[in-house]
């Protein structure tokens, strides 16, 4: 009896409901949000984007950067002068950065690289992530995949406006129209894992000839700080908590 009653009601226990989209985003943007560190490492793929320095024009490879809470970011930027790949490294604190590169004698400046940009937009309540995966509009569940690392992720799908998710890209780069945005989740944690966002468009409103994919990976999640920083830069939070323990102050202690 019990047998038939459960097939008759469709008692089939081996199925599960499809996660909701709108749920997966609101825990990820939580979770990255208080986080004390994390890494992004942002890559390009498609028609070339330039970036206006003080060398002049240059065209965006990759970057990589770790966040520090309340506000600090470290970023390595490879980009392309003539055909030479150039790195720059660039440090922020607040809207205080430095930067050196090839052209100030691989020194550090104290002046804006990404003029405008501050860290902490990427966790504040109305900008970065918060922005980003809140202003997704017909988001939809693509289902479980598995990235090259072989990291189990939700993977959800949906379209945002490129001023929403511009602070996530280290603050060189404007997105521009609505791109496609694909994110995905990692299932274990809740963390975000990656955001594709997808050009199709550009600022003056023409349709790309082909599409501009820019990759941001999320990983390094409350690693411990690894930031060179600059002379004359005041010393982080990570780094003031560091030397406020017994151990480094021991360190610190010549013997006697």
């Amino acid at each position: 009896m019990t047998g038939v009653l459960a097939a008759c009601s469709g008692g089939d226990t081996s199925r599960q409901a499809t996660p909701d989209p709108l749920t997966l985003t609101t825990q990820a943007a939580t979770l990255i949000r208080s986080a004390e560190t994390f890494r992004l490492d942002v890559t390009q793929t498609g028609p070339d984007y330039e970036i206006y320095t003080d060398f002049g024009a240059v065209l965006f490879r990759r970057a990589t950067a770790q966040y520090v809470t309340p506000g600090t970011m470290q970023a390595a930027v490879r980009v392309s002068a003539a055909g030479i790949p150039v790195d720059v490294d660039v440090f922020a604190q607040g809207l205080d950065q430095w930067f050196r590169a090839i052209w100030t004698g691989n020194t550090w400046v104290n002046a804006a690289f990404a003029p405008g940009f501050d860290p902490q937009t990427l966790i504040a309540e109305d900008t970065g992530f918060q922005a980003a995966l809140g202003a997704v509009i017909d988001i939809a569940y693509m289902g479980e995949e598995s990235l090259e690392t072989g990291m189990s992720v939700q993977h959800l799908r949906g379209t945002v406006a490129g001023d929403a998710v511009n602070s996530l890209l280290v603050g060189l780069i404007g997105v521009s129209g609505t791109p496609q945005i694909d994110l995905y989740i990692e299932t274990e944690t809740g963390y975000p894992a990656r955001i594709a966002l997808t050009e199709t468009e550009w600022a003056d409103g023409s349709q790309a000839d082909e599409p501009r994919v820019w990759t941001i990976d999320i990983t390094d999640i409350n690693a411990a700080p690894a930031l060179d920083v600059p002379p004359g830069a005041g010393a982080t939070q990570a780094e003031a908590t560091a030397e406020a323990t017994p151990e480094a102050t021991a360190e610190s202690t010549p013997d006697a």
